[in-house]
């Protein structure tokens, strides 16, 4: 009885890890993006950084002057950080009165038929102050693993905007 108690446990245990912590729902990726942006205006490259799974791939195509980038997640990671240190040197600065403010949209979620994985379409702005500096359009590839929603993939086409 110990024998049946104990493998009806793990089987339970491996359906969890296997099949339900591996799904997602709109709402889970809605609630995800809010935390990224969250962990922005906090500052938090970390939380930014642990998002990307270990074998994320990622692509950006500048519209300023039509370059491509590819790269991984330690590549990407550094990215993160050196923009939120800049953003915080920013708000530091100047006591939080100017602060980079990014608005973000979710244009449309993709999810798999097992809601193992989805494709989400977004667009980002940046503005400081008034001022527009820069905007995105993005494709994210998403999976969830351990009750986590992460980024295997990304591609972005970038618009840089100069002040005048």
């Amino acid at each position: 009885m110990k024998k049946l108690i104990l493998l009806a446990i793990l089987a339970g245990l491996a359906w969890w890890y296997f099949d339900h912590s591996r799904r997602m729902t709109e709402a889970d990726i809605r609630a995800s993006y809010e935390a990224d942006v969250d962990a922005m205006r906090r500052f938090d490259s970390e939380f930014l950084c642990a998002r990307m799974s270990d074998d994320y791939a990622g692509s950006e195509t500048s519209r300023q002057n039509d370059t491509e980038e590819h790269f991984d997640k330690a590549v990407q990671c550094q990215r993160i950080k050196q923009s939120i240190a800049a953003m915080q040197q920013l708000s530091v600065a100047t006591g939080g009165r100017l602060a980079l403010k990014i608005d973000y949209e979710i244009k449309a979620i993709e999810l798999s038929p097992d809601r193992k994985r989805a494709d989400v379409q977004s667009v980002s702005t940046a503005k400081l102050g008034d001022m527009t500096i820069g905007r995105d359009r993005s494709t994210d590839h998403l999976i969830r693993r351990n009750g986590r929603i992460l980024s295997v993939a990304s591609e972005a086409r970038v618009w840089s905007y100069t002040p005048q």
